[in-house]
């Protein structure tokens, strides 16, 4: 009882109608292969795709390893490779492919009858359709699939048709249904191309989803990052390379605040506060930073950094293993907070709790870098980490300039707190409660134009033939 969702292109949907089937049939999410620099912990300990967990938690279910089995995230030196939430390295990309079939065994050992499968970007793409384990190779275990198409950016029907013939057709037939998504206009236009699709494929119309700002999910990917809030302040996001975890600003949407992701100085003119989020690379992001002539604005700033952003605020970096430099140095960060960061091999992936003069931080952990106190005092003490006690400073203040290593944090009484002093006021639950809401009001939504019946028989054929 599996069904896959697919597309002819990323950003078309896929994700939010997975959303809201996995919270209609209380299913399971999956992704076989993410390539993403959004993650976050398991309880366990393991590292999954942010947006797996999203679904997970939006359904009111724990995020667990088994859920993305494979995730995939750019270092700038190649791939870190992240197998059933355990970092195996970074390999380039000719080495991962090598270990496919290695992976591929234990991803299909892991597909369950209860699952709703999201698959990777463009579906039935020549240069890639044999290694894909997101959509064609699971198509070929016998799993039905459905095409979401946004119309937004047109030729959807164009594609779909292309799709169709550039597979196989021994599995042709698989493709079961179509969503269109991101309609503006009046849907009687779309019937004559709705008929000509349906009468020359195997596909069924299966609802025309509406243009909606409310159906906005929290993004997969730094590409597809918006503006948030509209409050008179305004935060600013410096968008780097290998910019990370970006989803916790969610928490500025209902605030007195407007936050905007940023690429350019001259963009932080009227910013109340700076953000420097997570970086998959902090070197690389640092050093883009400096060539771009950001060191003088974030001087004249308020500036908050979190994870990799805190890191890229000391006063020096050491990466003996060459984990982010991809050969051992040591190299100067903007020192604004006076601490230095020393990666280690082993990674930190933890749900995290703190204590600080603010009140409670709650969020998560995804890190290398260890922070040593060159002067001046933590922001926080951590207490625990996933299950176990334990007793770790982080964070710092210096006047202006705060960091720490927590992600999520907005989210949590004494993040909430902290902002406060900045002038900003933020009205959110927990994050787990926001993601929640925010599935639950995209799912009644997409009930009243999806046909759930029509989904519901290809969901359960699935399971017919796989039998």
């Amino acid at each position: 009882m599996a069904i896959i969702i697919s597309s002819s292109m990323s950003d078309s949907g896929k994700s939010l109608v997975t959303s809201a089937l996995v919270r209609h049939f209380r299913a399971v999410p999956f992704k076989a292969q993410n390539m993403s620099l959004n993650s976050y912990p398991t309880h366990d300990g393991g590292e999954i795709a942010f947006i797996q967990a999203f679904q997970a938690m939006g359904s009111g279910q724990q995020p667990e390893r088994f859920m993305n089995p494979i995730l995939l995230k750019p270092s700038g030196k190649g791939i870190e490779v992240i197998f059933w939430g355990e970092s195996q390295g970074n390999f380039s990309p000719q080495e991962y492919y090598s270990r496919l079939t290695e992976y591929w065994e234990k991803v299909r050992s892991g597909v369950r009858d209860d699952m709703i499968i999201e698959s990777a970007g463009g579906l039935g793409e020549p240069n890639f359709m044999e290694r894909d384990l997101t959509g064609y190779r699971l198509m070929q275990e016998g799993i039905n699939s459905i095409l979401v198409l946004d119309i937004d950016r047109g030729g959807a029907f164009a594609s779909a048709y292309g799709i169709y013939q550039m597979l196989p057709s021994s599995i042709r037939e698989r493709l079961k249904g179509f969503i269109i998504n991101k309609f503006r206009g009046d849907e009687k236009l779309l019937e004559p191309a709705i008929s000509w699709l349906e009468s020359r494929t195997s596909m069924k119309h299966l609802g025309t989803i509406p243009y909606d700002e409310r159906l906005r999910i929290m993004a997969e990917d730094s590409m597809n990052v918006s503006d948030l809030g509209d409050g008179e302040l305004e935060v600013d996001v410096v968008a780097y390379p290998y910019m990370s975890n970006f989803n916790e600003f969610h928490a500025f949407e209902r605030s007195n605040a407007r936050l905007r992701f940023v690429t350019k100085p001259s963009h932080l003119s009227k910013a109340d506060l700076i953000i420097l989020p997570g970086t998959r690379n902090t070197k690389l992001s640092l050093s883009w930073l400096v060539e771009r002539g950001f060191v003088e604005a974030l001087k004249r700033k308020p500036v908050l950094g979190v994870c990799g952003g805190f890191q890229i605020m000391g006063k020096t970096l050491y990466d003996p293993h060459g984990l982010e430099a991809g050969e051992p140095s040591s190299y100067s960060g903007l020192g604004l907070l006076s601490i230095d960061v020393k990666f280690r091999r082993s990674k930190v992936v933890s749900l995290s709790l703190g204590e600080s003069d603010y009140g409670i931080i709650e969020g998560y952990e995804i890190r290398r870098g260890e922070i040593d106190y060159v002067e001046g005092k933590p922001l926080l003490l951590i207490t625990r980490r996933n299950d176990e006690r334990v007793e770790i400073y982080d964070g710092a203040r210096k006047d202006q300039y705060v960091g720490l290593s927590v992600h999520g944090f907005l989210f949590s009484e004494g993040g909430r707190k902290l902002l406060e002093d900045f002038g900003i006021r933020l009205r959110t639950g927990s994050m787990q409660d926001e993601i929640k809401a925010s599935v639950e009001r995209a799912f009644r939504i997409l009930k009243e134009v999806l046909d759930l019946d029509a989904i519901e028989q290809i969901y359960m054929d699935s399971m017919a033939k796989q039998a």
